[in-house]
């Protein structure tokens, strides 16, 4: 279950009850008023728990520096006497105000709320409401920090595996629908993969973001200390560049395709002769993504993509000079696939950097 992204949220949901309850239980043990205001421990944990365990160090960090700049404003305005409609809403006004600072982050949004509840709760007994929220609330945070940091702390690495597998399969998609396109009648009769440069993009943007989240889960955690687990984050690091790289070439060889065959913006066409070329080095180069995708992309394959590659480049040297037309989306193609092939080599392949020129 810990290896999923449902998992990491069961596993964050069940330390987090687990965290409430002690907080609760430990909240009535504080000293002197604070034991007065107990049901401001479970809020601080849930204001810590978060999926990382340094995204939690900050986010109840932050939370923290919120809320008592919050009861500080709202001392302050009980400081001159019973708060009335003009003083609170000046003290709101101004606990939005300071939300505004950048460094609060998820900060910043209870220093309003804290001023708010110090002069409307607290009143009179403003002063001991104050240290019992602001006590209770470390309490909680403090609770939430170990609960999270003790029990499996999170590591985000599986689900930016899942995240780099799901962005391969989507380019394979578009370039075998892409090559599917080129042998149909035609024109072809569907073309929903010219369409798919948002969702291209959208793919690369989420192995973005969790390859990134897994970084910052493996900071401050004593799992994160297994040299495998480095090297997992590196190879992350390094998809996640060859994926953006790949996916700006595909999206640039569909948009030159989509105009070739549809009319579009680009004055271009494809000659007869280039469809089956074009398709053949557009499914081989799916093929070398596919051998990726399975872990067992050896030179054969490169070999393969290589050979339709050289075909195309033929077939485009074949197409007439005065036909410029039906020459660009052939050669811009050309050169997509190529760039695209030679970094799956240098990614791949390291060893056989001399055979890299496809």
């Amino acid at each position: 279950m810990r290896s999923t992204v449902t998992g990491q949220r069961v596993l964050l949901a069940a330390k987090t009850a687990l965290a409430v309850g002690i907080a609760w239980w430990l909240a009535p043990l504080m000293p002197g008023v604070v034991d007065d205001y107990p049901y401001y421990a479970p809020l601080g944990v849930l204001v810590s728990m978060y999926p990382t365990f340094m995204g939690s160090v900050r986010t109840g960090l932050q939370t923290l520096y919120g809320l008592m700049l919050g009861i500080l404003l709202g001392a302050g305005v009980l400081a001159f006497g019973t708060p009335n409609v003009v003083s609170l809403s000046l003290a709101v006004g101004a606990g939005v105000l300071l939300a505004g600072l950048p460094l609060l982050g998820a900060g910043r949004d209870y220093i309003p709320v804290a001023t708010l509840l110090v002069l409307i709760i607290g009143g009179s007994q403003g002063q001991a409401f104050s240290l019992g929220y602001g006590f209770q609330m470390v309490l909680g945070v403090l609770v939430g920090l170990m609960v999270n940091v003790t029990i499996f702390p999170p590591l985000a690495l599986d689900a930016a595996q899942a995240r780099i597998r799901r962005a391969r399969t989507i380019l394979i998609e578009q370039l075998d629908d892409a090559a599917a396109a080129l042998r149909e009648l035609w024109p072809p009769d569907h073309e929903e993969w010219a369409s798919r440069g948002r969702l291209l993009e959208d793919a690369v943007g989420e192995v973005r973001a969790a390859v990134h989240e897994a970084a910052e889960s493996q900071r401050a955690n004593p799992r994160a200390r297994l040299r495998s687990r480095h090297r997992i984050l590196s190879d992350s690091y390094e998809d996640l560049a060859l994926l953006e790289n790949i996916t700006f070439h595909v999206r640039d060889l569909s948009e030159v395709l989509a105009g070739a065959i549809w009319e579009g913006p680009l004055e271009v066409r494809l000659r007869d002769g280039l469809r089956e070329p074009l398709g053949s080095c557009l499914s081989a180069t799916a093929d070398v993504l596919r051998a990726w995708d399975d872990g067992n992309a050896g030179p054969d394959v490169f070999d393969e993509a290589a050979k339709s590659l050289s075909s195309l480049t033929d077939a485009v040297a074949a197409t007439p000079a005065s036909d410029s037309a039906s020459l660009a989306p052939g050669a811009t193609v050309a050169l997509d696939v190529r760039r695209i092939l030679t970094a799956l080599r240098r990614r791949l392949l390291p060893d056989n950097s001399a055979g890299e020129a496809v």
